[in-house]
């Protein structure tokens, strides 16, 4: 779960935190957004990376139950194209694999 800001102030304990997380092949890697209050370029940059680095490693990257204002940055950035956004955790972690890249 992720909380607070994505932006210069909180990309980059979250980035530190990501690097440790194992991409095993077939993972999916779920971040429950329920908890950010807003997302920047640099927050978007950084789900990029993440989807990148899980993908290259089979895996695969969803984000789950994003506030209003999160959703409309991933929506004006066409991200919520690319990047798979459930409605919550128990969305993603049920359904099938990840569209492909």
């Amino acid at each position: 779960m992720v909380r607070g800001r994505l932006d210069l102030s909180g990309v980059p304990r979250l980035r530190e935190r990501l690097l440790h997380v194992s991409h095993k092949p077939g993972s999916r890697l779920i971040l429950d957004l329920s908890g950010v209050t807003s997302c920047d370029a640099l927050g978007l940059g950084l789900l990029v990376a993440t989807a990148r680095r899980a993908r290259h490693s089979g895996g695969d990257l969803w984000l789950a139950a994003p506030r209003p204002a999160v959703a409309r940055a991933l929506k004006a950035s066409g991200l919520s194209r690319l990047l798979p956004v459930g409605s919550n955790r128990t969305a993603a972690i049920r359904t099938g694999p990840a569209r492909p890249p």
